[in-house]
């Protein structure tokens, strides 16, 4: 059966318990078949034209009309005619809908986290001739660069109170997800006041808050950076609208 079907088949609830355990166990293994039953349920949740449904109904009808050998060929341009349909209808709810998506489905934290947080990057190759000086720190960043935040934060905590070694210890520690010491480390940052780091300390101060599901510390971050002059500033704005 072809996929088109089965998915209308099994939306409509028409298939058996056998053929609906086989249907569902498939959709883990196939990804062509997720993708395409995604899309069309997708498309379902969004469009509740009458005027679609209609056509919809009629493409299904004039498809299964069509069963002789003879006339594979209109049988595809239907399924064409169908999925462009649905991709274009698709196109326009989420393009015209994210207003509303972003007013009635609120993000989770998880979501907000996936979508701003980013390590911060080396700095090895933009400060070389400072770095020369101090090999703890150089190889810490050789670590850091190649992912192994385990061995950078042995490097960066041979520091001591270094400022730079205290913020990119912070970053380890969220890759290593000890949040609590990331806070530690970010705070000493901020607490310093006279360095580069102070801005990028706030900002992932406030997404720890996010990974721990501190929503009011977050709220209460984000709301500083947003009225501030940072260079996060616009981005904790969007965060906060996402998170009221």
């Amino acid at each position: 059966m072809d996929n088109y079907f089965r998915i209308e088949e099994f939306i409509d609830g028409n298939l058996s318990e056998e053929e609906t355990l086989k249907f569902k166990n498939e959709l883990e293994t196939n990804p062509i078949l997720f993708s395409e039953f995604k899309m069309r349920m997708e498309v379902n949740n969004a469009i509740r034209d009458k005027n679609f449904t209609e056509f919809k109904d009629l493409l299904r009808t004039q498809f299964k009309q069509q069963s002789s050998p003879t006339s594979i060929n209109f049988q595809k341009d239907i399924l064409k005619t169908w999925h462009l349909a649905a991709a274009s209808f698709a196109l326009i709810v989420v393009v015209g809908g994210l207003w509303y998506i972003l007013s009635n489905k609120p993000y989770s934290t998880e979501r907000l986290v996936t979508k701003y947080y980013k390590p911060a990057k080396s700095i090895l190759q933009y400060r070389s001739l400072e770095l020369n000086s101090d090999d703890a720190l150089k190889e810490a960043f050789n670590f850091y660069q190649q992912n192994d935040y385990v061995n950078a934060l042995k490097y960066f905590n041979s520091l001591d109170n270094q400022i730079t070694a205290k913020f990119y210890s912070g970053i380890c520690y969220i890759e290593l997800e000890q949040f609590d010491d990331a806070l530690e480390s970010f705070e000493f940052v901020i607490n310093d006041k006279d360095n580069l780091f102070v801005e990028q300390a706030e900002w992932y101060l406030g997404l720890i808050y996010l990974m721990n599901n501190q929503k009011s510390q977050a709220l209460v971050q984000f709301g500083k950076i947003a009225e501030s002059s940072s260079y996060y500033a616009a981005q904790a704005k969007e965060i906060l609208k996402y998170l009221n």
